[in-house]
């Protein structure tokens, strides 16, 4: 009498979940750690507009009152009070000297300062050369 085998024994069954456990556990580990530096690279480039449009609008100041300014803004980018701040923004002229001898001297470096919560209160520094044409 021969017997037909249709089901798959216990051990089968649990060395199947052993292995599978085994490779799934280590990619939902690496699951979490993506979806982190996809949060922090999203954070990234919100901080870089937000230095963007503060160098584009810091082109229509006059250079006297750039020194020192000081911007609470939230996630849009829109300028809010300190307390709903999610982003502070630092502008100020960055004098360290130029290594290039053929820069104008009506030529000035400012240096954006991008900080707050939501970079995990580290500075994201960005800087661009603007006019200085005087107040």
């Amino acid at each position: 009498m021969s017997r037909n085998r249709r089901a798959f024994s216990l051990v089968e069954v649990v060395l199947a979940l052993g292995l599978i456990s085994a490779v799934f556990i280590p990619l939902l580990g690496m699951l979490s750690i993506g979806f982190s530096a996809l949060k922090e690279s999203n954070v990234d480039v919100k901080a870089s507009l937000i230095a963007q449009k503060v160098l584009a609008s810091a082109q229509l100041v006059p250079y006297g009152d750039l020194q020192g300014a000081t911007k609470y803004l939230n996630y849009d980018g829109n300028e809010v009070s300190q307390a709903e701040s999610v982003f502070t923004v630092t502008i100020a002229p960055d004098n360290a000297p130029t290594s290039n001898p053929l820069q104008s001297p009506s030529l000035t470096t400012m240096r954006v300062t991008v900080s707050g919560p939501a970079v995990n209160n580290r500075q994201r520094i960005f800087a661009s050369t603007i006019a200085n044409l005087g107040d």
